[in-house]
């Protein structure tokens, strides 16, 4: 049964390929909307089935002596959970395409390229190998480069571009040290060869970490990711929602077996989603681009991810992928919409009131807002507070759970804050009108992505294993930290709020360490980049190669070329007898130095 489980999947993403080369979007559509349906099937049937792993379409591509590359397919409830998750995510992602890019001459094109994204995440997240694991990581690189330089006449598209494959060309320095210890130590590429290894060194563990981290933008590679927002909003609902920065945690629950093992690495892992967790909660507060608000929350919900791994619960961390996938690309598509019906406009102290002129994107991006903080019976409830608690009950670095918990109460936070600037405030726009909704290609996949972030947190919990949250004797006031701190950050952040607008001076806006975000692309893409600038012009061009280096060759030469030709006429005097002393005299001091040595 779970072999027919694997094959049906395998023929959804067959059928993905083939409607790459349809003539028509809404075909893509419609591709990925059966292959949905079909995976929500094989999902029910494994549930029902004892077996929850196997491996099958076991392909040798090559085999040079003892080592053979393999090319399988790794089919469990993990697999089986993301397929469903992703493309019901990117079934409606693609139909709002449909609405944000209507004007756009190439939307046929925009449509197979996020198909060709989809595929890529597919292949990464049910690869048996990590040749296949490769592929798929390579692959939703390139698509990310591709789909966020989509206009590419922009030059922040291109840089921000050039930004996500940089930072993940970092990271793929640790991917590539898997690589090579697996090829000197290990008989083939196969996951269950490295987890059955002995003598797992702590670079190769590292490397993992390296990956991990530029891929999901954690704390020293994060600057893509909210640059990425220069491109299309529906590229930047499915980049932050199920493909491209859920690659990297997914990575390290996959090797979570081995990062358990070392102590280090472990309480590397942890500390790292920490402190990404609490520095992108942080810049989120002062920012008023709405698309980066949403962003640094992706990096901030990330960094909690990683953190789950550290603290040994990748179930955890999973769940919280699968849930933070459908009010994520909600909140997306719910700023898109507030974008596109204002001409482009994505400043949220130029909003206000929107609740009048857009009502269902409003309700929306309340929905989106609270499963964000983890309002009680929502969907990020069922996956954030558990991790919360698991943090509470586990036994690593007391400060990490600290700052946890302050980056929940900045969550809630930003998000009152993006809520109330958009929604909830009196209308701040130079004309006001009702925004178009349109109900086939708006309103009908964010009604869907609502019904989602409503009821997957209790039919995850209820019925999915083995994402199923552990039940944990905790005391009362550890039960509930996550809810207390939820509150007062959005109580203070309310008030604050309605503060700042009743007064009486004018605000400035002031640039500092979070609206700035942390002075670290300034330092990074300029302060580092100009000071070796301004080393190599005066160290290696004024001291070496026109200092002593010339001085002592070409312009050396040509200053003491008098003093040489006076030299050499002394010798050439044409007296045999000279040309015999000379002789003499340099094999006598010949001699003297050997005898010397």
């Amino acid at each position: 049964m779970v072999e027919l489980c694997g094959m049906l999947s395998l023929l959804c993403l067959t059928i993905l390929v083939l409607a790459l080369f349809t003539k028509s979007e809404v075909d893509i559509a419609k591709a990925i909307k059966l292959s949905f349906y079909t995976n929500l099937v094989v999902m029910g049937v494994m549930l029902m089935v004892d077996e929850s792993e196997m491996l099958f379409l076991k392909w040798e591509w090559i085999k040079v002596g003892n080592y053979s590359l393999v090319f399988s397919f790794r089919y469990d409830m993990y697999t089986c959970c993301f397929f469903v998750v992703a493309l019901y995510v990117t079934w409606n992602i693609l139909v709002f395409s449909l609405y944000y890019m209507a004007t756009d001459p190439r939307v046929k094109m925009f449509c197979k390229y996020l198909a060709m994204f989809l595929i890529a995440m597919l292949l990464l997240t049910s690869a048996e190998s990590l040749f296949q694991l490769l592929i798929g990581w390579e692959g939703v690189g390139i698509m990310s480069y591709l789909l966020i330089s989509w206009w590419y006449s922009r030059s922040d598209a291109n840089t921000a571009a050039l930004q996500a494959i940089f930072y993940n060309r970092v990271g793929d320095i640790g991917l590539i040290i898997v690589l090579v210890w697996s090829l000197f130590t290990l008989t083939d590429w196969s996951l269950p060869a490295l987890y059955q290894s002995e003598g797992l060194s702590t670079f190769m563990l590292f490397g993992v970490v390296l990956a991990a981290a530029g891929k999901s933008a954690q704390l020293g590679l994060h600057p893509w990711l909210p640059a990425a927002m220069e491109g299309p909003t529906p590229v930047s609902s499915l980049l932050h929602s199920s493909t491209m920065v859920v690659a990297g945690v997914f990575l390290l629950i996959r090797f979570n077996s081995l990062i358990l093992v070392n102590f280090y690495i472990q309480g590397a892992v942890f500390l790292l989603g920490s402190m990404t967790t609490l520095f992108s909660a942080f810049c989120a507060l002062s920012q008023n681009d709405m698309k980066k608000v949403v962003a640094f929350s992706t990096a901030s919900q990330l960094g909690l991810m990683v953190t789950a791994v550290g603290a040994g619960v990748p179930q955890l961390a999973f769940l919280h992928i699968c849930m933070h996938a459908f009010f994520k690309a909600m909140l997306f598509m719910c700023s898109g919409g507030y974008i596109h019906g204002l001409q482009n406009e994505q400043d949220i102290r130029k909003m206000g009131s929107l609740v009048q002129a857009s009502p269902v994107v409003s309700v929306c991006l309340l929905i989106g807002s609270s499963a964000l903080m983890g309002a009680p019976f929502l969907s990020g409830f069922f996956s954030k507070d558990p991790i919360i608690e698991a943090i509470n009950m586990s036994s690593m670095n007391s400060w990490g759970i600290s700052i946890v918990l302050i980056a929940t109460m900045f969550t809630a936070g930003y998000s009152s804050r993006l809520f109330y600037y958009s929604v909830g405030s009196q209308n701040r726009m130079m004309a006001f009108q009702p925004l178009k909704e349109d109900y086939k290609t708006l309103i009908k996949p964010l009604q869907r992505l609502g019904y989602g972030s409503i009821v997957t947190g209790i039919v995850f919990v209820s019925f999915v294993s083995p994402i199923t949250p552990s039940v944990l004797s905790l005391p009362l006031n550890l039960k509930v930290a996550a809810i207390a701190v939820t509150l007062v950050g959005g109580v203070v952040a309310w008030d604050t709020i309605q503060l700042f607008h009743k007064s009486s001076k004018v605000i400035v806006p002031y640039l500092g360490f979070g609206a700035q975000v942390g002075y670290y692309s300034s330092l990074v893409h300029f302060t580092v980049p100009s000071g070796w600038l301004n080393l190599g012009e005066t160290i290696q061009m004024k001291v070496l190669d026109r200092g002593w280096i010339e001085q002592a060759l070409p312009q050396g030469i040509s200053s003491n070329s008098k003093l040489l030709s006076e030299l050499v006429g002394l010798t050439q005097t044409s007296l045999i007898k000279m040309y015999v002393g000379l002789i003499l005299l340099i094999l006598s001091v010949i001699l003297l130095v050997l005898l010397y040595l």
